[in-house]
Order: C-alpha cells, then structure tokens, then sequence
C-alpha cells in the first residue's frame, strides 16, 4: 500500500505544482473580470449614466443568484456529488456565458437597439426596502443587462473559487497546503493589480474612450481560463486512477442530509461569519477605491490606479509566505485577530487621514490645480438647445500646452473661455461625455463631466464658451500620498493573513466529504455581503453626497466608517474563535504540515504545563 501511494501523482512537487498553476490561471483571468470596470467607475457615469445607485447594483448583482436562488449551495452538492473536474469545467463555460453578456451590454450594438427599448421599459421596479432584485426603476438599460450578465458570471465565478479549494486540498492535504492557497490566492491577487493599470489604458486605447473594450478583452482571457480548468481536468482524472477509483464519490458518499453536520456547528457559523465581514470590507472597496483616491487626495484616475496597484501585488508577495509560516508554525487563528485590526486602521485612514491631507483650497490656479468650471448655454444638436455642464481638469495636463497661460493665477468667480476641443486632457484623469456626444470629436471622451439629469443627446457644438471658475482644488502633498500608500499596503497585508489562514482552518473543521459544501455554504453567507454592501456603499454614497453629479467630488467619509465597522465586528468574532480553539482543541493554531504539528503540539502541552 505505501508503494502505490509513492507512485501518486500528487506526491510529486512538480505534478501538484503544475496542477495548481492551472486551477490558479483561471482564477487570475476570473478576478481580472470581476473589477475590470471598477476603474472606469466615472467614465461608467459620464458615457452610460450609471450614477452611484446603478454602480452599486450592477457591481452586487454578481451575487444576486448564489445568494437568493441558493446557486452556490447547488453548487457545493454538485461538487461533492460529481467532483472537481467536472465542476471546473462546468463554472469555466457559465463564466464564459455571462461575461459576454455584460460585454454586449456596454456595446455600441447595444445602445440604440430594440433590446435596450426594452429594457428601458422593463425591470423598472420600484426603490422600496422589499427590493433585493439589483434593477429598480430608473437604472439605465445597460446598467440593467450587466447586471443579468454579471450575475451569470458570479455563478461560474463562485462555484470555481469553491472547487479550486477543493482541488487543492485534494492535491495538498498533508504537504504544502496553506503555502499552495497562499500562491493561488497571490496569483488571483495580481490579476486585481493588472486591472487598475491596464483597465484605463484599455478604455483609451485608438484616442476613444469605451468601456466595453477592456471587458470584451477579458472576455479572451476567459476563455483561456476554461481551457486552463480542462487541461487541468486530464490530470486530476490520472489522479484518480492512480488512487484506484473511477471517479470522485467516496465509499460513504455525500448525502443531502449530511448539511446538517456542518449548519449545527457554532464554530463554523464563527468561521463563515468572520468571512463574510472581513470579505464585505475588502472587495466592495475595491469597485470604490480608485475614485475614493481620487476625491480624498484631489489627483487623477492615473495617480489612483498607482496607488491602489500596490494593494493586490502587496498582498500576492506576502500571502505565500505567510502561508508558508501556517504551515510550518500555526497560528491561523492569531493572524485572523491581526488582518482585523489592519483592516480597521487602514479603513478609518481613508475616512479621515487621508482627507485631512488634501490639499487646501488654492487662492489662484496653479500648474497642479484641479479646476472646475461651470459653463452656462452649451448648445446641443439645435443651437436653441442649451445647457449646463462641468468642466474639470488640471492645467497640468492639457492637451493643449498653450492654452495653459489662459488660467495660469485666475481665480474663483473669473470668467474665463473655454473651447472644450482645446481643453481636453492628455492623462485622461478626466471623463467622458456621453457616448451619443462623441460624435463633435473623438477627443472630448477625455474632457467634460457633464450633468446627465440637463444632457441627454446631442451633440455640443466645439466653440468657446465662456465659463466660471467655481472650484480650486490643490491636489495633495507628498505627506498625502506616502500615507495613502503605506494604507494600501498595510491593508494588502490584512487581505493576506485572513485568507491564507481562514481557507486551511476549515479541514480541520469538517468532515472531508462535506468540505465541497462546507466551502460552498462559506461562500454564499460571504456572498450575502458581496451582494448587499456595494449596493449599500452606493446608496450610502449618492445619499450623503446631494446634489452632487461630478464623481470627482464625492465625500467618502460614511462609506469608509462603514467598512472599518465590520473591521471592529471581525475583531470581535477573531477573539472568540481563539477562545473556542484554545478550549475545544480545533487545531487552528497548529500547523498543517504533519510532520510538524506533534512538534507543535507538545510545545502547547509544555506551556500549559
């Protein structure tokens, strides 16, 4: 018998090394996916009219089905009843699915078409309490469609987070396990860091501004994941015969019945619950952090996404390691207690540090302030058409050098001339109009941020017009930007000691023939969070902001309380898991590597005594 365990495929490093490299690349093209269109966040309201409330709904919408149609716990039984491989392949093909369908949704195919009639006229429920559906009435067309399309994804996008974790128990139980987690949560990690460069320089890519564009290119990348999720089907089915079996299902299989053995448990609902606190912290402030830099620090879209880089890849380059030390020394529960801490002082940072570094209100225009100038009687499509609409840019970055001599010490109240085709920006740090506006040049999709409730259709006519000074603001100082970069990583570094110790934890908690679903009913109580906060922090947003329609002048401070509050909750329940593992004897503070965990035992049994 010890010989033919030997000869396993997963006892040797390379096998299992590359088998978690593919399940890990589908995960990584997955997480790109799921924030691509978070940088876009503004131009998302200035080109499709998805304000604050649309946002929040569509980006909660990914959880809509695991959450009240149950998918993900239909998903668990499937994965324990028909095994990793199919299970894998099978969320490859729905992710697939539904990222095309939010593709399509933010086209120019779209906009314009029978279908997007239709939708304007359906979905329309109305705003009240006992609305949980992400479409309510008002929501623009495709705002309403992604979120059919998003919704479909986060099925597929869900169901593979759940069988990768399977799939690496499988491979690693006993060896290099939370170390294995750590790199494919590291992997997953960097696609979050791609997003927030390459998303923007997707958007503007050929001089028009498209939000579908970086979405149909990570729609490919997709589908490279689901050949990924197959190649790595071959090999686990070698496994499998190897270990003497036909297929997946145990000899005492997975029953129905058998939920009630993980439901009954309170440390579970411990482990679930400061999952989905923790997770409800972390990436509903991701859809919002590039636009929460750029209104707490007064800087561009560019600047942002720099910041917020180091977040994903501070988290990739330590979470391995601290995985490693899991598996060697313990302590799971201990670096629980400490990414809440992290997560709470980081969160509180950006509601009121951060703020209190902006820079203050310039007397005159300097070469880094940000400008916004109102112009009265733009006219639209017919010359007796005439709105309002905002401008805002920084002399910094005009297209135009010359025309920078023409604000260079004005102050607020002047009047000044403004040619929206001479002031267009280069950095793109500004938004775009409406898409039915492009049609004057395709360069003011980097200009004006216009008031969508006075600008409807049309197009504006490309002469000066005269414009008054309303806001001047001086973007933040060095101080400023150090301690929103020392923020972003401490906080990477909060997102990395959670994961890489609450995954490992929950096989010493359950069953192994229960862990598909043990996983699965973690992920839909994460998901209920998933589902609710964005639309929360949206709601929350557009509230605590009236009256506001530049989204580069929002007030961030409520949302962010909010966030650090599930940090506080998160504490809590971290302190009352090591409390129940110190007396129940759980072994979340042991390692995972057998070799170790005697070792590690009788060091414990020695500092009792």
């Amino acid at each position: 018998m010890s010989q033919q365990l030997n000869t396993l495929l997963r006892d040797k490093a390379w096998a299992r090394w590359t088998a978690l490299i593919l399940l890990a690349a589908a995960m990584f093209f997955a997480y790109i996916f799921v924030d691509i269109l978070s940088p876009l966040q503004a131009s998302l309201q200035s080109l499709k009219g998805w304000d604050p409330s649309a946002y929040g709904h569509y980006t909660g919408s990914e959880m809509f089905l695991n959450v009240f149609v149950f998918f993900l716990i239909f998903a668990g039984v499937i994965l324990d009843k028909m095994g990793v491989r199919f299970t894998a392949i099978l969320s490859g093909c729905v992710m697939l699915v539904g990222a095309f369908v939010n593709y399509y949704a933010l086209t120019d195919s779209f906009a314009g078409s029978s279908l997007e009639v239709w939708f304007t006229n359906n979905f329309n429920i109305p705003v009240a309490w006992w609305n949980v559906t992400p479409w309510y009435e008002g929501m623009p067309a495709s705002a309403k469609l992604s979120a059919i399309g998003f919704m479909l994804f986060g099925c597929g996008t869900e169901m593979a987070g759940i069988t990768v974790t399977r799939g690496i128990v499988k491979w690693f139980e006993g060896k290099e396990m939370a170390l294995a987690m750590g790199v494919e949560m590291a992997i997953a990690r960097v696609g979050v860091a791609v997003v927030f460069l390459a998303s923007p320089a997707l958007a503007k890519f050929g001089g028009v501004l498209s939000v579908s564009r970086p979405v149909g290119f990570t729609v490919l990348l997709l589908l490279i994941g689901l050949i990924c999720f197959i190649t790595y089907a071959f090999m686990d089915k070698k496994l499998e015969k190897q270990m003497g079996g036909n297929g997946e299902v145990a000899d005492d299989p997975f029953k129905i019945s058998d939920l009630k053995h993980i439901i009954s448990s309170k440390v579970f609902w411990i482990v679930a619950l400061l999952c989905v606190l923790y997770y409800s912290a972390i990436f509903p402030f991701q859809k919002y952090a590039n636009n929460m830099l750029q209104c707490n620090l007064g800087i561009s879209s560019e600047q942002a996404s720099l910041i917020f880089f180091v977040f994903p890849l501070g988290a990739a380059f330590i979470t391995p390691f601290l995985g490693n030390f899991l598996d060697r020394r313990g302590k799971g529960a201990t670096m629980l207690i400490f990414g809440a801490i992290l997560m709470i002082v980081c969160h509180l940072t950006f509601a009121f540090g951060l703020p209190a570094m902006k820079g203050e209100t310039p007397t005159q225009i300097g070469e880094d302030t940000m400008i916004t100038c109102n112009i009265q009687g733009i006219s639209i499509g017919d010359a007796a058409s005439r709105h309002d609409a905002e401008v805002v840019f920084s002399v910094k970055n005009l297209a135009n050098p010359g025309a920078a001599s023409d604000f260079i010490g004005k102050k607020i109240g002047d009047k000044v001339m403004i040619n929206p085709q001479s002031v267009c920006v280069a950095s793109g740090e500004n938004v775009a109009v409406p898409e039915d506006l492009q049609k004057v040049h395709s360069r003011m999709a980097e200009l004006l941020t216009c008031d969508l409730s006075q600008i409807q259709s049309g197009e504006i006519k490309a002469r000066p017009y005269e414009a008054t000074i309303t806001k001047l603001v001086a973007p933040s100082g060095m101080a400023g930007i150090i301690i929103a970069y020392l923020s972003i990583i401490l906080l990477g570094i909060s997102f990395s000691l959670v994961p890489a110790s609450l995954w490992p934890s929950v096989p010493k908690l359950v069953d192994g023939k229960l862990l598909g679903s043990a996983y699965a009913v973690i992920f839909w109580i994460q998901n209920i969070g998933l589902y609710a906060f964005p639309m929360i922090i949206g709601g929350v947003l557009a509230s605590t902001n009236p009256g506001i329609f530049n989204p580069l002048n929002y007030n961030y401070t409520v949302p962010m309380v909010l966030f650090a509050s599930l940090g506080v909750f998160a504490l809590i329940f971290g302190l009352t898991l090591k409390r129940l593992d110190a007396k129940k004897h759980y072994g979340l503070e042991l390692p995972n590597v057998k070799g170790n965990v005697e070792a590690a035992e009788a060091e414990m049994l020695a500092a009792e005594e």
